[in-house]
Order: C-alpha cells, then sequence, then structure tokens
C-alpha cells in the first residue's frame, strides 16, 4: 500500500494540476464552439507558438529545480532558474522581432508578443512551484489555482455571451490571469529570500553552471512539447488552418487527460529523487506503476467509449467517421504520453536526462522527416497516424533505455562503492 504521504502530495498536485488543465479546456471549448474552423485555426497557431516558447524560456526548470530541490533546497537555485528565464526570453523576442521584420507576416505582430509573454508568464509559473514541490511543498499550488480559475470561468462566459471575439483580446486575458498564481509562490518564498538577502551565501551552481547542468533538461522538455504539437506545426506550413482546426478540435475534446501524466510525475520524481539506493528507487517505482498505470488509465478507455456522443455534445457539431478516426488516434497517442511519462521520470531520477534527451530528440526528427515526407498531402487524418506512431517509438525508446539505465546506475555506484570505502 501506498504511504499517506505520498497519496497526500499526489492529491494535492492532482487538485492544482486539475484546476489549471480544467480551466484551459473549458477556454479551449468555448473558442471551439464559438469561433469559426478558420478563426479557430489562428487561435490555435498563436497558442501552438506560446506553448513552444513556453518550455525553452523555462529552460528545464520542472524536473530540474524538482530532483535537485528534493536533493538540497537552496533558494539561489531558483533565481538562478529565473535569471536563465529572462534571458532566454529576451533572446526569443529579439529573433522573433527579426524573424519577423525579414518575412511578411500574415498575422499581426502583437500576436506573437502576446504569444511570448504567455510563455515567460508559464515558465515563471513553472520554476517557482517545481521549487516549492522539490521542497515537499505541494500545497501551495493549489491555493494559487483557484483565483486564476475563477478569473477563467468569467473569461469563458464572457465568450460565450459574445462579449470577446478577437483573439488577441482573449490572449491578452489569459496573459493577465496567468500572473495571479505567482503572487502566491512570491507570497511563499519571500521570507526564504529575505534570509538570502541578509546572508547571500550561493551554494548552489552558478548561473553558468546551471546553464550546463540544465542543458539537456532544456533540450529534452523544447523537443518533448515540439512533438507533442508536431501536428500543429507541420499542418500549419503544410496543409490549410481547416485541417488545423479539425485536428485542433479532437485534441481540445481530450484535453483534460493530458492532466493525469502530469499530476504523478512532479510528485514521483520528487520520491525517486529522495531515494538514496537503487534498490529503494526502483521498488518505489514498481508499486507507483502497477497502482497506478491501471488507475489512471481507466479515463482514457472511458473517454473512448463515450466518444459518439461526447463529441457533438460538446463541440454543437456532428461526428463525422473522419473525426471520429482523429478523435481515437489522439486519445490512444495521450495514452501513450501517459506511459512514456513513467519512463521518463524512472530515468530522470537515475541521473541520466541526457538518454532522456537523445530519445525525444531522435524520435522528433524521425517525425518531422515523416510530415516532410507527406508534404502538401499531408491531411489531418494522416497527421493523427503519424502523430501516433511517432510517440509509439518514443515508448518503446524509453523502455529500452530505462533497462540499460539501471545497469549504468548500478555499475556506476558499484565503481564509487571501494573508493569511499
Amino acid at each position: 500500500m501506498l504511504r499517506s504521504d505520498f497519496v497526500r502530495k499526489l492529491m494535492s498536485n492532482s487538485v492544482a494540476q486539475g484546476l489549471n488543465f480544467g480551466s484551459r479546456w473549458l477556454l479551449n471549448l468555448a473558442l471551439a464552439r464559438h469561433l469559426l474552423e478558420q478563426e479557430f485555426g489562428i487561435f490555435s497557431f498563436i497558442y501552438m507558438l506560446a506553448n513552444l516558447f513556453f518550455p525553452a524560456i523555462a529552460f528545464g526548470a520542472n524536473f530540474y529545480l524538482i530532483h535537485h530541490a528534493a536533493q538540497q533546497r537552496h533558494i539561489s537555485q531558483l533565481l538562478q532558474s529565473l535569471h536563465i528565464s529572462l534571458l532566454v526570453f529576451a533572446a526569443l523576442s529579439l529573433g522573433c522581432a527579426a524573424l519577423l521584420w525579414w518575412t511578411t507576416a500574415e498575422l499581426a505582430l502583437n500576436l506573437y508578443l502576446l504569444s511570448l509573454l504567455i510563455g515567460l508568464s508559464w515558465a515563471l509559473n513553472q520554476a517557482c512551484f517545481s521549487y516549492l514541490k522539490g521542497a515537499q511543498q505541494f500545497a501551495l499550488e493549489v491555493r494559487s489555482q483557484f483565483v486564476s480559475v475563477a478569473l477563467t470561468l468569467l473569461l469563458v462566459g464572457a465568450i460565450f455571451a459574445g462579449w470577446f471575439t478577437a483573439t488577441a483580446s482573449v490572449l491578452a486575458m489569459v496573459l493577465l490571469i496567468s500572473i495571479f498564481p505567482l503572487l502566491t509562490a512570491a507570497k511563499a518564498l519571500w521570507p526564504e529570500y529575505k534570509n538570502w538577502r541578509a546572508q547571500p551565501v550561493v551554494t548552489g551552481p552558478g548561473l553558468w553552471q546551471q546553464l550546463r547542468q540544465r542543458f539537456s533538461y532544456a533540450w529534452h522538455d523544447v523537443f518533448a512539447i515540439y512533438l507533442t504539437n508536431i501536428p500543429f506545426v507541420f499542418l500549419a506550413l503544410f496543409s490549410t488552418l481547416l485541417a488545423l482546426g479539425q485536428f485542433r478540435k479532437a485534441f481540445v475534446l481530450f484535453m483534460p487527460v493530458t492532466l493525469l501524466p502530469v499530476v504523478f510525475s512532479q510528485v514521483l520524481l520528487s520520491k525517486l529523487s529522495h531515494q538514496p539506493l537503487l534498490a529503494d528507487k526502483l521498488h518505489l517505482f514498481k508499486r507507483v506503476f502497477l497502482f497506478s498505470f491501471p488507475l489512471l488509465s481507466l479515463p482514457y478507455l472511458v473517454l473512448l467509449l463515450a466518444c459518439p456522443w461526447l463529441y457533438p455534445w460538446l463541440l454543437a457539431e456532428p461526428l463525422s467517421a473522419q473525426a471520429q478516426l482523429i478523435c481515437t488516434l489522439v486519445l490512444l497517442t495521450l495514452w501513450l504520453t501517459l506511459l512514456k511519462t513513467y519512463f521518463e521520470v524512472w530515468i530522470t531520477a537515475l541521473g541520466l536526462n541526457k538518454w532522456r534527451a537523445v530519445s525525444v530528440t531522435v524520435v522528433a526528427l524521425i517525425g518531422s522527416a515523416a510530415y516532410l515526407v507527406a508534404n502538401q498531402q499531408l491531411s489531418a487524418e494522416l497527421a493523427a497516424w503519424i502523430f501516433f506512431a511517432t510517440n509509439l517509438l518514443a515508448v518503446l525508446s524509453l523502455v529500452v533505455l530505462s533497462g540499460y539505465g539501471i545497469r549504468h546506475y548500478r555499475q556506476q555506484h558499484e565503481a564509487v562503492t571501494p573508493t569511499a570505502e
């Protein structure tokens, strides 16, 4: 039976992530119903950019800060992380402005700027709460979500009422709402920051050292989010905004289950990283996997069976054979993402994050090649098939790497032990 401490933190993380994802899902659902597919395609494109900018700006803050703060907590780790995020944001802003100046942009500049700012706000939130989670403080994020969820629900109501019809206005409200959780994090971190200011002893890595350490984390996160958003990228490039809107609607329909991997992964990584012995890590991982994976798979099965009536009810349009195929493939792919996350956490807990980064990079490049081969023949259905195949390949590669990771960790430990004696 799982310990009550693990379950309590898992429940806190579940509530926090559930509130966050649930409110975003309702927002996307409202826009999917309210906007035409062409207009929703524009929103999907800009929102996709925000999702791509987010991991680049965060620069691996999620797993890095949880993993290292669980081992040794120093607020200098977080401060360096925020410094890195601001530097990356500035570099991306300059690069984006130069690219838009060099090329003829179809969409307004303010939309691209909003996508960058939203990515920055998400990155700052992630860094603060990942640091707190590494210190085993999971309940704070729950409190931080209540105001932002309430405001998001008001925005959803306003969209249904027809008060917001411009993509820029909606994105500006999303940016404003995403700032509120930072206030809760700042309040919790302020006493620790004041103590550090009184005695600013930096015991963690410096800026450039942390940049080097976090490169593999950032590398993985950028390619992982790219792997998730890759259908949207190539549908925007090679197909039509109509096809992009069709695929996005299937994704929005099942968006709530995308929180499931996030819910357990942060708690599990914090616990695994806190275990010094390989046997204890392996024992905890097996117990959590055997208990939670079948349980977390049930929502995917329910959605698969309920899709024929859920789609017309939520999206206010009939479910065609094409849409049903896309929905089925998208849902199966999201289930593979759940399975994949277990092995990503395990490899990170073993200190082999570079392996994880190489794996997702290779899979993302293979997927990109498949989309490039399809080129102008790319449709929403074909994109869904490639989406499924690339994630299946990612799962298989991580399973293989997990087995090698155990042997590698054991060999390293055995090599160090005689020296320690």
